[in-house]
């Protein structure tokens, strides 16, 4: 399941139809049981994303970021690939070239949260449970907390 998800992103060029097109076609191969693995080990990376620091990013990068947004931020995420998530998981500043790649057009990938459902027919039941705050420590909006904290990604997007 892991190794399905870095696939589908190999070739992280901003198609994002291009991605779920492959995705799809790998997951449709499969077992279904082998579909909620994956499914399960997408939950479980998206769960292990709900970082503070990694809103913070989330936030910077796109001029604001709701709940529904930061899903959809940490969707993108995973769809770049092991290696791009793994760093960001280790310092969120990392994303700060890999949102300013001139091929992505958005770092939100909602679509990506949806295709074992799809491809299986029902909702998938992962038997994981969401956390229920992000961990790490939160931020503040307002003064210069954002600025101070992430001062690579402030100074990439804060004025676009």
């Amino acid at each position: 399941a892991e190794s399905r998800l870095d696939v589908s992103a190999e070739n992280p060029d901003g198609n994002m139809d291009r991605q779920i097109e492959r995705l799809t076609k790998l997951l449709t191969d499969l077992p279904p049981e082998e579909v909620r693995d994956f499914d399960r080990h997408f939950a479980q990376c998206m769960y292990d994303a709900y970082r503070w620091d990694l809103w913070a990013a989330a936030y910077i990068i796109e001029g604001g970021c709701s709940d529904d947004g930061f899903m959809d931020f940490r969707s993108w995420l995973i769809s770049m690939g092991h290696d791009v998530y793994e760093r960001a998981l280790a310092d969120s500043e990392s994303l700060v070239d890999h949102a300013a790649d001139p091929t992505v057009e958005v770092c939100a990938f909602e679509e990506l949260q949806y295709v074992a459902s799809k491809v299986h027919g029902d909702p998938m039941d992962h038997g994981l449970e969401h956390p229920a705050e992000p961990s790490g420590e939160p931020w503040e909006e307002e003064g210069d907390d954002l600025e101070r904290r992430f001062p690579r990604l402030w100074a990439k997007f804060a004025d676009e």
